[in-house]
């Protein structure tokens, strides 16, 4: 069954991802995204949270259980792997660019902490992603001296968080580079 192009919260996203790599339980989900640790360090998701986006993928038929393991704190936790064309849709998802500027901090950082976490490049992901910045770049400088003062004042202030997100990936950008030459 070939899925969709899918429109899920990010925190869904994040869950389909970690369970796309192997099968896994809610408890160990929500421990990668608990706060300070790993993926919740940068975007944190509650356990709740983390539970409620196991049931929608599974009833979205995303993930489906694989499995059972005993918990000396509570009832089994059931496991759950993500369905072959779901572990294809979360790659496509991961390759594709932020096209919204304010989603570059959420969205685009998770998938970079996500792509480590596959020990994949991101190298592809960031030059589309300084397209869609181009993008977003030469539309904002087409406005950017029209209106009145207060206009003008918030077309300055999203071009900086262009500015903003293009040093992003340049950080990004540089930092796969010497990984790749110290790995290679």
């Amino acid at each position: 069954m070939k899925q969709p192009d899918l429109d899920l919260p990010l925190a869904e996203w994040i869950v389909l991802a970690v369970m796309a790599e192997r099968p896994s339980h809610g408890f160990a989900v929500a421990a990668l995204t608990a706060e300070g640790v790993e993926i919740g360090e940068f975007w944190y998701i509650s356990r709740p949270m983390v539970y409620r986006s196991i049931t929608r993928l599974a009833e979205r038929g995303l993930i489906t259980p694989v499995g059972a393991e005993e918990s000396n704190r509570g009832p089994q936790r059931m496991i759950y792997a993500a369905t072959r064309s779901a572990k294809t849709t979360v790659s496509r998802w991961l390759g594709e660019p932020v096209t919204d500027l304010f989603d570059v901090r959420a969205d685009l950082t998770c998938k970079l902490l996500l792509l480590r976490r596959r020990a994949t490049s991101p190298t592809r992901l960031v030059e589309r992603q300084r397209v869609v910045i181009d993008e977003i770049e030469e539309s904002l400088r087409a406005k950017e001296h029209a209106g009145d003062h207060l206009t003008r004042a918030i077309y300055a202030w999203r071009l900086e968080h262009v500015r903003a997100a293009r040093r992003f990936l340049d950080a990004v950008d540089v930092d796969s580079t010497q990984s790749a030459v110290k790995t290679g």
